[in-house]
């Protein structure tokens, strides 16, 4: 090995270390057949989509515990009815599939179903730790959110860390996927700046076609101009080929630093896939 790949190998695990996925419960089942590109541990989260029942999330995080993986389901606030019902559902992952971490999200609808109208609500009932969850991870948002501004956010984020300190739980930080670094980058510094050190895994879109991606981004607010996807390689000319994200994580690992930085992981959102997510991310680490 000659003196500079040993840099950019140690960068390269740096940041692909300890990588976190998102799959849906449709997807589930699929793990057990990539266990040579995602190692066992991998924590594996389970998105809480409206065209499922609380039953399928529970049997997709009882194939990712089978599968060797680590289950973090997600909990839309706004969309439950009474602690009750939240209670008992939490309580069944922990039973089932033995989660102890959840990703606690406000949701996307405007007005709460129930008592719960938004994370901190969640946080402050204590049903997270009757039922066994010692980790709680909650969104982060470089780009912003479609309703709330930086400064509402950042308020909400500090929120969120006095509740979970005050009740002693182990958290992190997950962020919504962007195309490009710059943003993230420096929303990281601007959380680091307000003694905010928990691990923070940036949302990185998997391989997919660039009319995928855009699909995604659009419903997810993220911002996708034509500047921004060109950097990286896409092309709306170029709406039914594949694109990877090669060059944004090229970015991450030639910029994150841990002194500045912290502990920086990545979160794949595979919109192409799971299959080919993961084998990007074995090819991506053989090239080093």
């Amino acid at each position: 090995m000659n003196s500079t790949a040993a840099p950019c190998l140690s960068k390269c695990s740096l940041v692909l270390d300890k990588f976190s996925l998102e799959i849906t419960v449709r997807d589930a089942q699929q793990l057990v057949y990539l266990e040579a590109d995602i190692p066992a541990g991998t924590i594996i989260s389970v998105p809480f989509l409206v065209n499922e029942t609380h039953a399928d999330r529970i049997a997709a995080a009882k194939a990712v515990r089978a599968a060797g993986y680590e289950p973090m389901p997600h909990i839309a606030a706004r969309r439950f009815h009474s602690e009750i019902e939240l209670s008992e559902f939490i309580c069944e992952l922990s039973k089932q599939a033995q989660v102890k971490r959840l990703l606690v999200l406000a949701g996307d609808l405007d007005s709460p179903k129930g008592p719960y109208a938004d994370t901190a609500a969640i946080l402050r009932s204590g049903v997270l730790e009757k039922c066994g969850i010692e980790h709680v991870a909650v969104a982060g948002h470089p780009e912003g959110h479609p309703v709330q501004d930086h400064r509402m956010l950042l308020t909400a984020l500090l929120e969120k860390s006095r509740i979970l300190g005050e009740r002693r739980l182990d958290w992190s930080i997950i962020t919504q996927f962007t195309f490009a670094s710059e943003p993230v980058l420096n929303w990281i510094a601007s959380v680091r700046q307000e003694g905010i050190q928990v691990p923070i895994h940036v949302g990185v879109p998997g391989p997919a076609s660039v009319k995928t991606l855009l699909r995604f981004a659009a419903v997810c607010g993220v911002s996708a101009s034509t500047a921004v996807l060109m950097r990286y390689g896409l092309s709306i000319s170029q709406l039914f080929t594949n694109a990877g994200p090669d060059r944004l994580v090229n970015d991450y690992v030639g910029a994150l630093s841990p002194p500045e930085h912290g502990e920086i992981r990545l979160h794949f959102y595979p919109f192409g896939g799971v299959r080919k997510t993961s084998e990007w991310i074995s090819q991506y680490r053989q090239r080093g």
